[in-house]
């Protein structure tokens, strides 16, 4: 486990290969979905999205948050894909920890939102020990690669909460 803080930098499309890789790690594809080149493409260009990369130690990505309706005018930002590259090791708490600031410290977000599967007991474990609370569940809502259909779990953390 890394014991120094991690930084986040705003990714830019030069870093659309880190991303595309990372989310296409071996059983990713049950937790996390991908996007094809297309999707990201058009996401790093919308003004209302984020790629953020996690950086620690050699300053090479380690991670990455795809950040979704910055500008919604209710202030519901939605944290719509995060991974990293070694799960379990501990990265991701701090990562998420560190999108967390730099979402409330960069926008006037009231929330941040995610859905998580509910079969993914690591993150949800994760999402809770940064402070995120769960709201509800969403049946059925998450297509696996083979057909079969799984719950999310809504969660959010508001700026009082972060505060």
């Amino acid at each position: 486990m890394a014991k120094t803080p991690v930084t986040i930098k705003r990714a830019d499309v030069a870093d659309l290969e880190f991303v595309m890789a990372t989310e296409r790690m071996p059983g990713f594809d049950q937790f996390i979905g991908c996007w094809n080149e297309r999707q990201h493409r058009a996401a790093f260009a919308s003004p209302s999205s984020a790629y953020l990369l996690g950086l620690q130690d050699s300053l090479e990505a380690e991670g990455f948050a795809l950040i979704l309706d910055i500008d919604d005018s209710h202030g519901n930002i939605f944290l719509k894909r995060i991974a990293v590259r070694k799960p379990g090791h501990g990265f991701g708490t701090k990562f998420l920890r560190s999108i967390v600031d730099w979402v409330f410290a960069q926008s006037d977000a009231y929330r941040f939102w995610l859905d998580v599967l509910d079969s993914n007991a690591r993150a949800r474990h994760v999402y809770r020990k940064v402070g995120f609370v769960e709201e509800g569940v969403m049946r059925k809502a998450w297509r696996f690669p083979d057909g079969a259909r799984g719950d999310l779990r809504l969660m959010s953390l508001t700026r009082p909460e972060w505060s």
